[in-house]
């Protein structure tokens, strides 16, 4: 569905549940802000491409509107939605606009970690602020030297999306000290946003308007309670969400399979208006054969990866829901389905632009933003070919156990 603005910023402020007002905001509220902030998004493409980055009052309507808070309990002040209602608004909000729908999806992936898998009293005092939102990454190097209840932490990371607007900013770190012989323990560790820099380094040809600058954590001491092992089951007691952590990188490659959906979906629509209004001599291009099947054909795939997706996110929260952890075999499923639509969405975008021809010549045509959007998403970590060789590795019996990427 194209959006067409119909909408003041200054309705969308006012229109929707506000997470201050200390009652937690319900899916159907987010869903409507989803709707609603999609308008203005579509209108704004160019200001976020420009500014490489969430303009500020576009950050702030998402936090407040619970939009952060999507895959966080409702008894911790979150909105209580499951995977396939967060993946949905995903999807909708990359269909706007993908560099938004990323920032949503990958910020409210990672506030989950911190509520379910992170000390309770520090994922209270993060969650207390109505702005709370979380920038991290592992695409960079980071040490925490422990010392009892507290590490000296420290590092340098790229492709910190959300970083401009987050509360809390951190990275993947290496628990020191190692034993030798041994691969090191890994760590998320964050800070307060003014204890890290930002580089304002982030200016790609694709997804730019994510402000995925790289950061740095000078050398501080953090208590250990400002960390979280989202590769190791938690203690905390919080019914299905506790297998946003321990349980695999599903939650990240999801975020990649929304967004490379919402993205390629909106393509989809571009070309099919861009084809109804070429010309050839024998008519419009929609009245030729050839171009009728391959756009069919490309759609129906599309479909059918986003099924596949939707499926296997419902069975997965029915296997947290009985166990509160995921079996292999799940766990492979949401990586097939999450690499699926990934490829599913690079394949829509070359076939788009192999039908429309030069129309994505133009660099502010939305089907060329599309374009590079996804191939911009394509080779990230959550949906790597390595991923899918670890997945394959279990299936076929290689190996008993599954490590991070799956």
């Amino acid at each position: 569905m194209r959006y067409q603005p119909d909408e003041t910023w200054g309705t969308v402020m006012t229109a929707i549940d506000d997470i201050s007002t200390g009652e937690p905001t319900t899916v159907g509220a987010v869903q409507k802000a989803v709707r609603l902030i999609g308008h203005d998004v579509q209108r704004r493409s160019e200001e976020l491409s420009g500014s490489r980055r969430v303009p500020d009052d576009l950050y702030e309507a998402i936090a407040r509107r619970g939009l952060f808070r999507q895959l966080v309990p409702r008894e911790l002040g979150g909105v209580g939605a499951t995977p396939a209602e967060w993946f949905a608004n995903g999807v909708e909000l990359a269909s706007c606009d993908a560099s938004v729908g990323w920032v949503v999806t990958q910020g409210a992936a990672e506030l989950g970690w911190i509520a379910n898998g992170g000390d309770p009293a520090w994922a209270a005092e993060v969650l207390t602020d109505p702005l709370a939102a979380s920038a991290s990454t592992i695409a960079g190097q980071g040490t925490l030297t422990v010392d009892g209840d507290s590490g000296v932490l420290e590092g340098r990371w790229r492709f910190n999306t959300g970083c401009y607007g987050a509360t809390w900013i951190g990275g993947q770190a290496a628990v020191m000290p190692v034993v030798e012989g041994e691969e090191p323990d890994y760590r998320f560790a964050w800070v307060p946003a003014d204890r890290a820099e930002i580089l304002d380094d982030w200016n790609p040809t694709g997804l730019r308007g994510t402000g995925s600058n790289s950061i740095v954590i000078p050398t501080q001491t953090i208590p250990l309670a400002w960390t979280v092992s989202t590769f190791q089951p938690t203690d905390n007691d919080r019914g299905p969400y506790r297998t946003m952590v321990g349980n695999g990188n599903w939650p990240i490659a999801c975020s990649v399979a929304a967004v490379q959906l919402g993205a390629s979906r909106r393509a989809l629509d571009e070309a099919q208006l861009a084809l109804g209004h070429k010309i050839e001599p024998t008519g419009p291009l929609t009245h030729n054969a050839s171009i009728q099947v391959d756009f069919m054909q490309i759609q129906a795939q599309w479909h059918a990866a986003n099924s596949f997706m939707e499926r296997e996110l419902a069975t997965m929260w029915e296997h947290a829901e009985r166990n509160g952890e995921l079996p292999g075999t799940q766990r492979v499923r949401i990586n097939q389905a999450a690499t699926n639509a990934n490829r599913t969405a690079v394949e829509v975008i070359h076939v788009l632009t192999r039908l429309t021809g030069t129309t994505t010549v133009d660099p502010s045509h939305p089907l060329s933003r599309c374009s590079r959007d996804v191939l911009a998403l394509q080779g990230h970590i959550g949906t790597c070919r390595r991923s899918i060789e670890m997945a394959a590795e279990y299936q076929f019996g290689i190996r008993d156990t599954l490590l991070r990427l799956v």
